[in-house]
């Protein structure tokens, strides 16, 4: 390439501060990791990497084979384990990093080491240690690993154009495996990274013809056989086995994520307003003024003819994470949302990196082998400044002490009643459900229906095979779309039946139904107001006990949303049944948690008007149902 000449690199200091980029997170991460998993996917992929399973579409196999890995090893409860696969994919992300940074000021021409590195380590701390990030380090996902192959991907293009024109096309090589083995992790995000590559494979056929393509094709294919994984553990009859990849049919149905095709465009807000949200984002986890300096560093790197390809690589990596994110929409408040933008987070730090080598180039003799006092200054300055982004996050990001989702499990799923039949609804709860029981064994006579799973291929039938006693259920589910209130209370007659209260569930059930902990137990006959005061005077204990072992978790994001979700209902039950007092005071402990809530004001005021008058005895309640989730 036509970009100025690189200095030496000192391969001890490059070593060590390859160790400092990648080693120091590592720690944190570790040190910060959830013992006993999150909400959201957590538990599912606990349960994947328990039975070497097959999570939702697309399945996800690498991941499920990295966190099949981690299992087997005795570093503490699984959960734990399974965090901490997080942890080390997020410290190899850093590490690819810091490594595509550092080329990238080089080829800028930085020279001296005592610039170049702590340029870059600051630059990476500043990423890697954003709330964020950190986030996905902590708890069990596939962003970190999907991040720590992006950013391989990265690197490994970025030295192929660094040392353009060469002989050696292996970074090629290397970098279609590595895109092959995300497209097997999370496929959409391994997609987002061919326009930015496209150019240097492009490059690469020119100067090298159709043979060098079709071997970069080659390692390509061969991360992607780790799909092989999911017709394998299928036909190997693994009990977490979502869609049932057991035949090409099925295979495609899950691998192209058909059950998610049009969901994301469900009440979103106009793409201005998303794209304001991911914004708002890159701002809170990575300062504004980085952010700037970004938008300055794109200008530096695209300018100089001999940079122009790594400043098209960096820019289109931001641009391109950033739009998609904002066309899926569901940003807010979604920890998922910032584990798709961590590639975008890495190229603005890359880019205020190449800004400020750009300034200290020009300006402050960077570019010589003896570069100015106050370039080496600067250099560390910015250093401690991606240390002062680690101290800032560590509160926001830690779930050490994280517990939430094992107490809900102390009033839940622990606590049901021998062979029960749970029928759940929330996604959240069937997977702390798996999670939960994967971990710990402690259960296996309580039977979870995952009622959003139920149309999954091969899902009711592998249901009714292992639990007959199901069958008549899930035919009239099947068949009439909803559950029936006769197959529901023939099964009740054998077996403890709950039901998760949900929007999708019909309040004309709740007769049928009286509280039990955090779920709904349906009665072989009719309830009667005795029946509902016992289960009511029992759910409120086991909130009580609930609210006192959420503890500290109480104000975390997720955790809130799940308590608030849970009070809503049980309100919107009491009120069907025109228990209005106990609906009151279900809504006071709700608006406690999100006071300005408008479903909860809207229901408070029904409930008020209804309470008033003396010839109401229940509410309509089918306008308050909120969306589900």
């Amino acid at each position: 390439m036509n970009a100025r000449g690189i200095g030496a690199v000192d391969p001890t200091a490059r070593l060590l501060s390859l160790a400092l980029a990648g080693g120091l997170p590592l720690a944190c991460f570790v040190a910060t990791a959830s013992p006993t998993g999150y909400w959201h996917d957590g538990g599912e992929f606990i349960a994947q990497a328990a039975s070497i399973g097959i999570s939702h579409p697309p399945g996800h196999p690498l991941a499920g084979i990295v966190h099949a890995l981690l299992a087997f090893l005795p570093l503490g409860p699984l959960p734990l384990r399974i965090a901490l696969a997080s942890s080390v994919m997020a410290s190899i992300a850093a590490a690819f990093l810091y490594l595509a940074i550092e080329r990238t000021v080089r080829a800028q021409g930085v020279a001296s080491n005592r610039i170049a590195m702590p340029l870059s380590l600051g630059a990476t701390w500043l990423v890697v240690g954003s709330v964020g990030f950190w986030f996905q380090a902590v708890r069990p996902e596939v962003y970190a690993l999907q991040a720590a192959l992006s950013c391989l991907v990265i690197e490994r293009v970025i030295a192929l154009e660094v040392s353009w024109p060469t002989y050696d096309i292996r970074p090629a090589y290397v970098a279609c495996f590595a895109l092959g083995l995300s497209l097997a992790n999370h496929h959409f995000l391994g997609f987002l990274l061919l326009p930015a590559i496209a150019p240097t494979f492009a490059r690469v056929q020119r100067a090298k013809g159709l043979g060098a393509i079709g071997r970069c094709a080659a390692f390509g294919a061969a991360g992607l056989s780790t799909y092989l994984y999911l017709p394998m553990r299928a036909a190997a009859g693994t009990a977490l086995n979502l869609g049932n990849p057991s035949n090409w049919e099925r295979f495609y149905w899950v691998v192209s994520a058909q059950a998610f095709q049009g969901t994301h465009a469900t009440g979103l807000q106009p793409l201005p307003a998303r794209f304001a949200d991911v914004l708002v984002q890159l701002v809170n986890n990575l300062h504004p003024v980085p952010l700037f300096m970004a938008l300055a560093g794109a200008y530096a790197l695209l300018r100089p003819r001999g940079m122009r390809r790594i400043g098209t690589i960096w820019v289109l990596v931001l641009v391109i994470f950033v739009g998609a994110r904002a066309w899926l929409g569901f940003v807010r408040s979604n920890p998922d949302a910032l584990g798709y933008l961590m590639p975008a987070f890495g190229a603005v730090g890359a880019l205020a990196a190449a800004f400020v080598a750009a300034v200290l180039v020009s300006f402050g003799r960077a570019g010589e082998v003896v570069p100015g006092r106050t370039a080496v200054v600067v250099s560390v300055v910015l250093a401690a400044f991606g240390l002062a982004q680690i101290h800032h996050s560590v509160e926001g990001a830690s779930l050490a002490r994280f517990s939430a989702v094992d107490s809900f499990e102390q009033i839940g799923r622990r606590t049901l009643p021998a062979r029960a039949v749970v029928i759940a609804y929330n996604p959240q709860t069937i997977f702390r459900m798996w999670g939960a029981e994967a971990a710990e064994e402690m259960r296996p006579d309580v039977t979870v229906v995952a009622m959003p799973f139920l149309n999954y291929p091969g899902f009711v039938n592998a249901l009714a095979d292992t639990e007959p006693a199901l069958e008549d259920v899930l035919r009239g589910r099947v068949l009439s779309g909803a559950l029936q209130e006769g197959d529901l209370q023939s099964l009740a007659a054998r077996r403890p039946v709950m039901v998760e209260l949900d929007p999708r569930l019909d309040p004309h059930l709740y007769r049928t139904l009286i509280p039990h902990g955090l779920f709904h137990e349906v009665l072989p006959d009719r309830t009667y107001e005795d029946d509902r005061g016992q289960g009511a005077r029992r759910a409120a204990a086991a909130y009580e006990l609930l609210d006192r072992l959420v503890d500290d978790d109480r104000d975390e994001l997720e955790t809130s949303h799940q308590l608030l979700w849970f009070l809503y209902h049980q309100a919107l039950y009491y009120a069907a049944n025109g228990h209005w007092a106990r609906a009151q005071k279900a809504l006071g402990a709700a608006r406690s948690i999100n006071p300005l809530a408008t479903e909860l004001v809207g229901l408070e005021a029904a409930v008020a008007v209804a309470a008033a008058d003396e010839d109401a005895r229940e509410l309509d309640i089918t306008p308050f149902l909120p969306m589900p989730p």
